[in-house]
Formats: C-alpha cells, structure tokens, sequence
C-alpha cells in the first residue's frame, strides 16, 4: 500500500477502451496514431521543490480526469493487483471533466 509519493509524481489508472471522431468514427486503441491517453489520478506527490527551498505544489489532485502524453519515462506498476502508470506532472496535459 502507498503510504506517500515523492516529487511531481503521479500514478494514474488509465481509462482504457476505443476512441470515438466527431463523426462517430470508432479508432481502436491499438491503431491510434497518437501517444495521447485519458486517465484518472489515483495518488499525487506533493511537487517539487525550487533552489531556494520552496514548494512548487502539484497541480492535480486524486480522483482528477487527465489527459496526458504517455513517454518513455513512464512505467508501468501494479500495487494491490491494480495496474497504474506512473508519470511526472510535466506529462499532463489538461484536467478534464
């Protein structure tokens, strides 16, 4: 069980399934171009801090909606038979609803 994260970061359970156009075109994940994803943070460190000592807090807070670009320093982790993703805050891209 996660008791703290450290840093910027984040462990977010992705929201998995097919992507849908505007014009109701349904792109299965395994053909999608793009390394964009959507997913829902689970745990959140609490930032970083600046040379001077200071605390740059993070952003996002557990049970936010994110939409962030998944990059080759993100790992995968199953703690308690869930999988997660863990990413840095620069990841995110938006909050969403």
């Amino acid at each position: 069980m996660i008791k703290k994260l450290l840093g910027d970061n984040i462990l977010v359970e992705i929201i998995k399934g097919e992507k849908q156009t505007q014009s109701g075109l349904i792109i299965p994940e395994t053909v999608s171009d793009k390394n964009i994803q959507i997913g829902i943070v689970a745990f959140a460190g609490e930032g970083l801090t600046n040379d001077k000592g200071e605390l740059k807090p993070i952003q996002v807070q557990p049970g936010d909606k994110v939409l962030f670009e998944k990059s080759y320093g993100a790992s995968d982790i199953k703690i308690d038979n869930k999988d997660y993703l863990k990413i840095s805050e620069r990841e995110i891209i938006a909050i969403i609803e």
